[in-house]
């Protein structure tokens, strides 16, 4: 309760400086110098508080808080603050004396302080449910909320409200307002359940489970495509797609729309922005007609027709078929028969038959000189000898005897 009451009454004291120009503040540092003021309320409030007593509301000629001890304690937090807000580095200027500045300080603090010393005899009744406006909280949570059926929606305040360590009190379907009681009278604690409740409705957009409103736009391919050819295109428009329908507050997709042209869907993350979209459908537009689509198909249809011969030569395989027609064995000319041994001639070693005369070498021979003949006549007759020394050596030896 303390922490609840020291926050209240250190805004309380900094609005009132501010608005009677006493006080004049850095940009965005309220909160701080709130925080500031907090430190020496809250300790302070501590033992003030439990001394309060209704009897406060009547008012007293000898004591403004109840007894003197009390008037003491509040007089010497009021200097505090006045000191914390001086030395505050939100603070950027003063314009009042210590004085004045103490005698505001003052007046909100017996104005706070009688509130809570009328409402002392009521400290045992519990505090209000905390009220959480669905339609006030971000674009996706409060359209998950209106897209949800009542069951889903209970369902996900439910956890939400235990994450928190908070409990669902009711929920008003017509005003679309959620009632929370938290197990800490923590002013934060708001903070907290409306977090969680943000989490838990996202949740049901991530899941598909609500789907939020898109935007649509329409881009003419230009020529018709069957769906063969859309096949064989989705990479090439995918890298597209990716490469300019990522805006991180309105990502979108695409799918085909008819045969000549694509469909880009939009689903903004916050409130619409009708130029955003256009910027990307646009950049998406320019690359794809500059996008060869011709190539881009004869290049997706090569891959294609490798794969489908591929699977054919495997079907056969497994089949057991021939993968493809062996080419019939030339037939081989036959070896001409060795000649039959004799004294004068030794068998052949030569494998392929001798290339036939022609009519010219014919004719040479005929012409040759007697020398030329008996010399040709000698080289064959030493050849022989050489191929077959055996029987050379065998007749010899049969002169001899």
């Amino acid at each position: 309760m303390q922490r609840e009451l020291s926050r209240q009454l250190a805004k309380t004291i900094v609005d009132a400086l501010k608005r009677a120009g006493h006080l004049v503040l850095a940009g965005g540092e309220g909160e701080a110098v709130v925080r500031d003021l907090t430190t020496y309320l809250e300790p302070a409030l501590e033992k003030i508080v439990p001394r309060l007593s209704p009897s406060l509301v009547m008012g007293e000629v000898t004591s403004t808080f109840g007894d003197e001890a009390t008037d003491e304690a509040v007089e010497q937090l009021v200097e505090q603050l006045r000191e914390a807000l001086l030395d505050s580095d939100g603070v950027e200027d003063v314009y009042a004396d210590d004085r004045t500045m103490e005698r505001m300080i003052f007046r909100c603090l017996q104005e706070g302080l009688h509130k809570v010393g009328e409402h002392l005899d009521d400290a045992d009744e519990p505090p209000p449910p905390i009220s959480v406006r669905l339609d006030t909280l971000g674009y996706v949570a409060a359209h998950a909320a209106r897209g949800a059926d009542d069951a889903t929606l209970r369902d996900a305040l439910d956890r939400a409200a235990e994450n928190v360590r908070s409990e669902l009190d009711r929920y008003d379907a017509a005003s679309r307002t959620a009632f929370f009681r938290p197990s800490d009278p923590d002013p934060e604690q708001r903070i907290d359940i409306e977090a969680s409740i943000e989490e838990e409705l996202s949740d049901l957009v991530d899941l598909g489970v609500v789907e939020l409103p898109t935007l649509t736009r329409r881009v003419p391919i230009g020529q018709p495509l069957d769906r063969a050819q859309q096949k064989a295109l989705f990479r090439t428009i995918d890298r597209l797609a990716q490469r300019h329908l990522s805006a991180a507050l309105c990502p979108g997709s695409w799918s085909w729309d008819g045969a000549d042209g694509l469909t880009l869907t939009f689903t903004p993350l916050a409130e619409p922005d009708e130029r955003l979209v256009d910027v990307q459908t646009e950049a998406f537009t320019a690359e794809l007609r500059q996008t060869d689509l011709a190539a881009s198909l004869a290049q997706a249809a090569a891959p294609a027709a490798s794969a489908d011969r591929g699977a054919l030569a495997l079907a056969r395989a497994l089949a057991g078929a021939p993968l493809a027609p062996k080419p019939k064995p030339k037939a081989e000319p036959k070896e001409p028969p060795p000649p039959a041994d004799s004294d004068l001639e030794a068998p052949t070693t030569q494998k392929s038959p001798a290339p036939k005369k022609t009519a010219t070498a014919k004719k040479t021979a005929k012409t040759a000189s007697p020398a030329t003949k008996k010399a040709e006549a000698k080289k064959t007759t030493t050849a022989k000898k050489t191929a077959a020394p055996k029987k050379t050596a065998t007749k010899k030896a049969a002169g001899k005897k």
